[in-house]
């Protein structure tokens, strides 16, 4: 699949991942012969970004820059082996997650402890690590910056690319170690997962069905909203997700997920309330996702989601499941 012109020199390239189609994406940006690779997947997807850079009319030594919205691996496994391609690529990744990317083993033992060796490999085959030297950690000035205090971050958070200006955003919520970034010359945000989820193959009509992700560990609600309000201020032209394209309908997929904030929030504190506890809290939440998703399937279209799109669903909805039990009890338990 060639890359899909989305802007001036903004491309989407299609991963694969899982191997399906419309799940997750990568972004190439081009201008005046210099490019940036928004987001790896895993290592699966390399293959697909290098010939996206050759069928731009490029070579791997053209790239100047790697972002990284976050290090979770669905965003960043493949970006060890897709730097032994570019030559001339520095790395960009938020300070919180540059230690992981230089030696991933703890990356890696998080991944086998829940899938095993077979399941880590098919999923992402070796996560490799990156040159210390060639890792750009970004930070923010002190009081806007998460906390962070790496000595080894930058506190330049733009960065050129030809004639234009990319900007990064500290963007907590989803996870504490995530930046979107701004291209001021298209005024597109590449949100990762900073502001949600949303498959093109759920739209109906002028309605395209949009949510959050709040996996765990660190989803934390007023940081994500947040994080919500930092996109809308920059009045964007278009929200580019990692899962999954282009978002011009800016304000209704904010709506949708202020709406499902409060609604995971609300959910998670009436279930704790309820006395829901450890292995029974997350069935119960899980089963409350799916219900949301079958009302708004409903209200949209008029009848609920089939197996098959229950089966898409799936994996977010067991995700963001285990992510709101981890967020109340936590809640509940620190002092």
């Amino acid at each position: 699949m060639k890359p899909l012109n989305l802007a001036e020199g903004v491309y989407l390239v299609e991963t694969h991942y899982l191997g399906q189609e419309g799940i997750a994406s990568c972004y190439l940006i081009e201008d005046n012969g210099q490019l940036a690779i928004v987001e790896t997947n895993t290592n699966h997807a390399v293959p697909f970004l290098l010939e996206a850079v050759k069928d731009l009319g490029c070579e791997p030594e053209q790239v100047k820059y790697v972002i990284l919205t976050h290090i979770h691996l669905d965003h960043a496994g493949g970006a060890g082996l897709l730097m032994q391609h570019l030559p001339n690529a520095q790395l960009v990744v938020h300070a919180r997650g540059r230690k992981h990317m230089i030696d991933p083993e703890k990356l890696i033992e998080g991944v086998k402890a829940v899938y095993g060796e077979e399941k880590y490999r098919e999923l992402y085959g070796e996560i490799l690590p990156i040159d210390k030297n060639r890792v750009l950690a970004v930070s923010w000035p002190e009081g806007n910056d998460s906390g962070n205090t790496s000595p080894v971050a930058t506190t330049v958070n733009t960065l050129a690319l030809g004639n234009r200006t990319l900007e990064l955003f500290d963007s907590p919520g989803h996870a504490k170690h995530h930046m979107f970034v701004f291209d001021h010359f298209t005024r597109s945000v590449f949100s990762g997962d900073a502001f949600g989820i949303s498959y093109p193959r759920f739209t109906y009509g002028n309605f395209r069905l949009a949510f959050p992700s709040t996996s765990p560990v660190q989803f934390d609600p007023t940081e994500a909203l947040n994080t919500y309000q930092k996109v809308m201020e920059l009045e964007p032209s278009r929200v580019l997700l990692t899962h999954y394209g282009s978002i011009e309908d800016v304000t209704g997929i904010h709506n949708q997920l202020k709406e499902w904030i409060d609604f995971s929030v609300a959910t998670a504190e009436k279930r704790y309330g309820e006395g829901y506890r450890e292995k029974e809290l997350y069935p119960m939440l899980y089963k409350d996702i799916e219900e949301r998703f079958d009302r708004v399937f409903r209200a949209v279209r008029g009848s609920g989601p089939t197996a098959e799109e229950k089966e898409f669903l799936f994996l977010d909805a067991d995700l963001n499941a285990q992510g709101l039990a981890h967020y109340i009890n936590k809640a509940n338990t620190s002092s």
